[in-house]
């Protein structure tokens, strides 16, 4: 049972396509807080992005009824708050995501499976992340969300540093969950770079669409208005 979100787009609320009357449904929004969500200008990082995003969204599904829960994660690990409705519920919300700070590296099925054990009812997942794993983790993912019949969308967050590379001359570039260093000549890769983040973007879209998801590139440079815009379309997947 697949999210409407024509019907959000023309009526500000959302549905579920197999209802015809008005429902009230449960979110869990998830927001990754892995180290490398911290890269980014101060006040500006990846993380600081999600939170709005995250924020945002959380307020407009609880003013049209929905119950909300949210969660922050890294590694395996997962800090969450159940589902709730009113609007009340959009503090200790906003506290969570004010709290959370950048560490520990990205991983996607741990904090998920976790997630599901805590949101049993029939809750739609919002997962928002930089999404930098691989991709056997985020397929592991999918395939959890979906065999449980959950619906899914993934909103993927990248630093334009990350999509449009226009460093210039020769670059030490640290992995910032690793620690480990590269120097390169920034000319010399980066058409093969950008390339290479093209085909990553492509796989998991590819994913998402295989297994009934959505995926919405979110870049961090943005409106966070854009990327929930993009939510009210019909299409199965964006691409910018």
């Amino acid at each position: 049972d697949q999210v409407d979100w024509r019907l959000y787009g023309r009526h500000d609320r959302l549905y579920v396509k197999k209802f015809e009357d008005e429902v009230n449904l449960d979110w869990c929004i998830l927001v990754d807080r892995s180290a490398s969500m911290g890269y980014g200008e101060e006040g500006r990082t990846k993380l600081d992005y999600a939170r709005r995003l995250a924020a945002t969204l959380s307020y407009l599904l609880l003013r049209q009824g929905d119950a909300v829960g949210a969660g922050v994660f890294s590694g395996g690990g997962l800090d969450v708050i159940p589902p709730r409705a009113g609007n009340p519920s959009i503090a200790p919300i906003l506290d969570m995501l004010g709290s959370a700070a950048p560490s520990g590296g990205t991983a996607l099925s741990g904090p998920v499976t976790k997630a599901l054990e805590v949101y049993r009812r029939d809750s739609a997942f919002v997962v928002i992340s930089d999404l930098l794993t691989d991709e056997a983790d985020f397929r592991k993912c999918l395939q959890l969300l979906n065999a449980a019949g959950r619906d899914a969308v993934f909103l993927h967050v990248l630093h334009e540093d990350e999509t449009e590379f226009s460093f210039r001359g020769s670059y030490e570039f640290e992995d910032m969950e690793s620690g480990e260093k590269v120097i390169v000549d920034a000319g010399e890769v980066r058409n093969n770079y950008i390339e290479r983040v093209r085909q990553f973007m492509d796989s998991l879209r590819r994913a998402c669409h295989e297994c009934e998801s959505r995926y919405v590139f979110a870049p961090s440079s943005s409106p966070s208005k854009s990327p929930l815009y993009k939510l009210q379309t019909n299409n199965e997947s964006e691409a910018s």
